[in-house]
């Protein structure tokens, strides 16, 4: 299936009428691509994924968040060849429906593929489309510093309401609590640019605040929550000095390593045959990945680093290689 059956295959299974979140769309899709053979399904996810990632990667004019920037960008591809060239084109128009939306299209080479071999879907995409923004001007590369990193946070967060920024004080009395520093650059972000709220989906409150962001009151409740011991002996407790940030919903959870000076990642991934792991990616990585879009809230698989004897061990990539694979976009196909 090269781009041309792909677009095709969209118009001609496109039904008329109104189509609320393209479930018509997906399921027709789902019943021409389940006839096989499964090549097709996969060649079909590949050029999905690719038209996903252009549009993820274009400077559109939007006020979206998180899925809902990506439900509508699925709704431009539902919509065909015609429209998604249009609006990489004049970026502008994406602005003019937003009230559309298409997340069953997302769903269709899982579905497809079940039909037609009876297993689940495991395989990645060349290209990686859930980007939650592009901003002309972000940081990028080795030599974004804290300053810069703090001042496109600050822009990206304007609209967002955050509470006031915590005090050294309370800074001072979470430190002593966890029994190391808090990172220099995690420090700056509470104290000047809010007491929680900032990050691909929002981070804890230092402090209780108005709004909860999260299934915490602050850090101090989800840290206590996360080093009590394990009940089971097959869970994994949090060590000490290792504090939840952010909630990444699917019990995932993003987590700062206070015993490191530049703040190194941890996961919390219940869905993993290992819970909890370090990766490879520092406080300022992670942050870079939001802010260019190759950081989203989902697993963190590429960037674990397993511990030996686990099942899933194998070499985990850099943040640059990590960043190279989910940034890299093609031009558009014939």
């Amino acid at each position: 299936m090269d781009a041309t059956t792909f677009w095709s295959l969209i118009d001609r299974c496109r039904p008329s009428g109104r189509d609320r979140g393209a479930r018509r769309l997906a399921q027709a899709l789902i019943d021409r691509l389940s006839e096989g053979p499964v090549e097709d399904t996969v060649a079909f996810a590949e050029h999905l994924s690719e038209a996903m990632a252009r549009l993820g990667r274009a400077p559109l004019r939007h006020d979206l968040e998180g899925d809902d920037f990506l439900y509508r960008r699925a709704a431009v591809v539902a919509a065909g060849r015609a429209e998604y060239e249009r609006i990489l084109a004049d970026p502008a128009r994406f602005a003019d429906s937003k009230d559309d939306t298409a997340q069953c299209l997302l769903l269709v080479p899982d579905r497809a593929y079940q039909q037609l071999t009876g297993r689940d879907w495991r395989r990645g995409h060349h290209y990686s489309y859930e980007q939650y923004h592009y901003e002309a001007g972000l940081p990028a590369g080795p030599d974004a510093s804290d300053d810069d990193l703090i001042a496109a946070i600050r822009q990206r967060v304007a609209g967002r309401g955050l509470p006031p920024p915590a005090s050294a004080a309370d800074i001072a009395e979470f430190e002593h609590r966890v029994g190391h520093p808090m990172p220099a650059l995690l420090r700056r972000l509470y104290l000047e640019v809010g007491n929680g709220g900032f990050g691909i989906w929002s981070c804890l409150s230092l402090t209780p605040v108005d709004a909860w962001f999260g299934d915490f009151e602050d850090l101090a409740e989800a840290y206590r929550i996360f080093s009590l011991p394990a009940d089971d002996p097959w869970d994994e407790s949090v060590p000490k000095g290792v504090v939840p940030l952010m909630d990444r919903g699917c019990c995932m959870w993003t987590m700062v390593d206070f015993r490191t000076p530049e703040g190194r990642i941890w996961d919390w991934d219940a869905n993993d045959c290992c819970t909890l792991t370090s990766t490879t990616l520092t406080l300022a990585d992670w942050l870079k990945g939001w802010l260019e879009g190759w950081i989203i809230p989902g697993p963190y698989s590429e960037l674990r680093l397993h511990p030996a004897g686990c099942p899933d061990a194998g070499p985990a990539m850099s943040p640059e290689q990590y960043r190279e694979r989910k940034v890299r976009i093609c031009e558009p196909g014939p």
